[in-house]
């Protein structure tokens, strides 16, 4: 009977010490995760100073470095090759800039418009083409650096994607 009673005295207070440790090892673990690249808030921050496309730019290149073995000499090679491409989006940029803003502003109309679509995206159709040349060139330019064995393992990498 003794032991029954102080059972139901203390069964109240191990109950809270238990959710307390709990709580306290949640919030424990969100704190250190804070300062991870995962953590929304740092995303939008990269976002703003306008990191991420040079750190995606950077990782494409350290990851196709990694599964096809680069040399040192490639990997420079093949950097020029990015640099290039990216200069060549620089000066689409205004011109896409158009074309989204137009698509932008047919949107916000009642009923969608596939024959107003046709008409504005046939006046930027050369600036798709040129941009879809540029990137078969990059591809194309990427294949001569690489090695016959590095070009197959490179082409059955675009085939999983």
């Amino acid at each position: 009977m003794k032991a029954q009673n102080l059972y139901s005295r203390l069964t109240p207070y191990v109950a809270m010490g238990v959710l307390a440790l709990t709580l306290s090892s949640v919030n424990a673990n969100a704190i250190g995760h804070k300062k991870d690249g995962h953590n929304s808030q740092a995303g939008i921050e990269s976002v703003e100073k306008g990191d991420h496309k040079q750190a995606k730019a950077k990782k494409s290149l350290r990851r196709l470095a990694k599964k096809l073995d680069l040399s040192a000499e490639q990997r420079s090679q093949i950097k020029t090759i990015f640099a290039q491409r990216k200069a060549g989006h620089k000066e689409r940029k205004e011109s896409m800039a158009g074309f989204k803003a137009k698509v932008d502003t047919m949107l916000q109309n009642n009923e969608f418009d596939e024959s107003n679509f046709a008409v504005i995206y046939s006046e930027y159709q050369a600036e798709f083409e040129q941009m879809a040349m540029e990137k078969a060139k990059a591809r194309y330019e990427i294949l001569q650096v690489l090695t016959p064995e590095q070009q197959q393992k490179f082409l059955k990498m675009r085939k999983h994607r």
